[in-house]
């Protein structure tokens, strides 16, 4: 006979981890646009209720912080992905673009953040170099192996690669490009502008 004082077993970790994961995505397409969105309609996005979203984040700087770790780890994933100390430099940062590209509805969170005037979590710190230090080392590669434009400071790409995948994510909407054309137009534009022949991009 069951004890009706027992109580209901916790939800088990695999789902857990799915709902968490629905919410901070759902947190990214609504707040990126909205930043000051309510919370239930970020839940409502997520397709769970407004109790379920506070079980998983107490409050807005809980869930911001879990969309900021969650951005973070998607851009290593991509920069690790990417397999930079492989080929040319050039063939390392078409990689990284793709890499990139892949991810561009989660790496929005930080282009909203720099274009709302706020950092995201993840947006410094000595992990941050690391990942941005094998992105230079590539390039540098690239411009030794003759495969980069030798003119192009890493810095500037740098910023070229962050610029165009803000257009990617962001523009479509108001340019009347499909979010594939965009992504294909944006991959284009980057690889053309820092090959050393953009001939052979």
């Amino acid at each position: 006979m069951s004890d009706q004082n027992t109580a209901a077993p916790s939800e088990p970790s695999s789902t857990a981890a799915r709902t968490r994961q629905a919410i901070l995505l759902a947190a990214v397409e609504v707040l990126s646009v909205n930043p000051g969105a309510a919370l239930g309609e970020v839940a409502t996005r997520a397709g769970v209720s407004r109790s379920t979203l506070h079980r998983h984040f107490a409050d807005r700087a809980a869930l911001r912080q879990g969309v900021d770790s969650l951005a973070e780890d998607q851009w290593k994933l991509a920069v690790h992905s990417a397999r930079l100390a492989d080929g040319t430099g050039f063939e390392a940062f078409r990689r990284l673009c793709g890499e990139l590209i892949s991810r561009i509805d989660t790496l929005a969170w930080w282009m909203a953040c720099e274009s709302a005037g706020s950092e995201g979590e993840g947006s410094e710190g000595e992990e941050w170099s690391q990942e941005d230090a094998l992105i230079a080392e590539a390039l540098t590669r690239g411009k030794q192996d003759g495969s980069v434009d030798p003119a192009l400071s890493v810095e500037w790409v740098s910023n070229l690669t962050w610029a165009t995948l803000y257009a990617i994510r962001f523009v479509p909407a108001q340019g009347g490009l499909s979010p594939f054309e965009a992504r294909q137009q944006g991959l284009r534009t980057l690889l053309k502008a820092v090959a050393a022949d953009p001939a052979a991009s």
